[in-house]
């Protein structure tokens, strides 16, 4: 557990905004799907704007801490990130169809399981188009500190050789 919490905690926090994003970071976006519980997507969100300000942790337990409180339970994930959000009834969308409370999650795309420098976890809370989000999240704009900002994951992914999947649950 040591060994998993010290790769979180390497997780960079530096935004670069404004890199050019190659096609090949727009290839792992899922094709539209249909939205289908947008009441738990948004107390997903509601849950995590309730903690700005506080103390969060790292990124993806902070998220999934949320998704479990506002879902009763029912979404538990684990420490994969890709396949714990798959085996927990997360469906994939494009950018276009992302809603507030979809997750957003950058991952290596030979190994989406395993920790990579530059991932990131984000909660949406408004699309702001063109691949631009308002999210909150843990560990961005505060050492461990819950915050709001706009995040363009695609910028980010393409920064540091990842890709961008956005969850809907």
């Amino acid at each position: 557990m040591a060994s998993l919490l010290t790769r979180f905690a390497t997780v960079s926090t530096v935004c670069l905004a404004g890199a050019a994003i190659p096609a090949s970071a727009f290839a792992a976006t899922a094709s539209p799907t249909t939205v289908t519980s947008t009441a738990t997507a948004s107390a997903i969100a509601n849950k995590a704007l309730a903690k700005v300000g506080t103390y969060g942790g790292q990124c993806k337990q902070f998220v999934n801490d949320m998704a479990r409180k506002a879902t009763g339970g029912r979404v538990a994930l684990g420490g994969g990130y890709y396949s714990d959000y798959k085996r927990e009834g997360g469906h994939r969308v494009s950018a276009a169809n992302a809603v507030k409370g979809d997750i957003i999650q950058l991952n290596s795309a030979s190994s989406p399981d395993s920790f990579h420098s530059g991932m990131h976890t984000a909660i949406i809370v408004a699309n702001l188009g063109h691949h631009k989000f308002k999210v909150v999240d843990s560990n961005w704009v505060g050492h461990e500190m819950v915050g709001t900002h706009t995040f363009n994951p695609y910028t980010r992914a393409a920064s540091k050789g990842l890709v961008v999947h956005i969850w809907h649950f």
